[in-house]
């Protein structure tokens, strides 16, 4: 019996020493051999193959370079992780993915569905990652050296991220744009990067799509009404060009701060022949005016008034034939009409029918205030 034990005690020991001298780095990585994926870039190459960029932040405060990028031209996103992980001394992951930059090109030929739908589909990629389209190449967005920003991956996410002065920005997320291009009255958009200053990256205009395509873009006054059409609030000032004493040949800007919008719209349900009434009430302060009326006076302020609310409903008139021309709906008209004629509705069928919609805008401004001097 006890050379039973004997026997059995030796086994757990050498079952105990052959384990401890795995390595345990080949099934878990330390967090220093974590590749972990802060940005993925995709650009144009054809129909069927797209060139994808990565960036990997370095964990190591002694390393030379705060990041490593690599490249690699491909068919699907994750085949990218597997090519790429040849490339370098790191298990890549991407946990921490937080950014997916398309270049303009791709997102006009080719469209976001097929990356978009194959990261969504992985578990180790979260829904909250930002999307943008950038002008010009992925690459070289995320491969150039920003002077005096943090590193790259930081860099776009803070970029993206919602603050008041960029609201204009959709801040468009994998989970928002898949549910809007599936979405029965509405098309997605996403924010525009474009490179300025040589060493700066700025959101420029927002891009519009179509399905998963990418069609056109608004620029930065146009969607900002545009958010003031979902009811979002915290809006950041507007600036309007308004005419002077003498007409349209003397032009004056004013800048008027959001206090409090609301927005209605009514439709008339007839999809044969359709019609759509905006209406918008802005409560608003002028922060800045360098025209020659005298804001102190209330008459020549009621004048500016009703000059900014011609102003702003000729904008929503011209961003709205936008919108007809190119057939798409990130406002949501549609669901105005699909509530009143849900048994005829159908997407493919309202984009056709929102180009011969007649669509009519009121805007009303009041000015609470224009300033602590006056």
């Amino acid at each position: 019996m006890k050379l039973f034990f004997s026997s059995m005690l030796f086994v757990f020991v050498l079952a105990g020493v052959l384990v401890g001298c795995d390595d345990p780095n080949v099934q878990r990585p330390v967090i220093e051999d974590l590749g972990m994926i802060g940005v993925m870039g995709f650009d144009y190459v054809d129909d069927e193959r797209i060139k994808v960029n990565i960036s990997l932040p370095q964990p190591q405060h002694d390393a030379e370079e705060q990041v490593q990028s690599f490249s690699t031209v491909v068919r699907m996103p994750h085949q990218s992780v597997m090519d790429i992980s040849t490339l370098t001394e790191k298990v890549l992951s991407p946990l921490q993915l937080r950014v997916l930059l398309f270049s303009e090109e791709y997102a006009t030929k080719v469209g976001l569905w097929k990356v978009l739908e194959n990261l969504y589909r992985d578990p180790q990629v979260g829904t909250n990652i930002f999307i943008a389209v950038v002008k010009g190449t992925t690459e070289e967005v995320i491969k150039r050296d920003y002077k005096d920003k943090p590193e790259i991956n930081v860099y776009l996410n803070e970029l993206l991220k919602p603050r008041v002065m960029t609201a204009f920005s959709p801040f468009t997320t994998i989970h928002y744009f898949i549910n809007k291009s599936t979405d029965e009255v509405s098309d997605p958009s996403t924010p525009y990067l474009e490179i300025v200053n040589e060493n700066s990256l700025k959101i420029t205009n927002v891009a519009l799509f179509s399905g998963d395509k990418m069609v056109g873009m608004l620029d930065a006054e146009e969607s900002k009404l545009v958010q003031a059409m979902k009811k979002r609030k915290n809006l950041p000032d507007i600036s309007v060009m308004i005419p002077g004493p003498n007409g349209d040949d003397e032009r004056e800007m004013a800048i008027l701060k959001f206090v409090s919008t609301k927005f209605s719209a009514e439709a008339n349900g007839d999809l044969e022949n359709p019609e759509l009434f905006l209406h918008f009430y802005v409560r608003g302060s002028i922060v800045d005016y360098d025209g020659a009326s005298d804001l102190a006076s209330l008459e020549e302020r009621k004048e500016v008034e009703e000059k900014i609310s011609k102003g702003l409903e000729e904008r929503v008139m011209k961003t709205v034939r936008q919108f007809q021309e190119l057939g798409v709906d990130p406002g949501g008209f549609g669901e105005y009409f699909r509530v009143k004629a849900p048994r005829e509705w159908s997407k493919e069928n309202w984009n056709e029918v929102l180009k011969q919609t007649k669509v009519t805008a009121h805007v009303e401004v009041r000015i609470i205030s224009t300033g602590t001097i006056r």
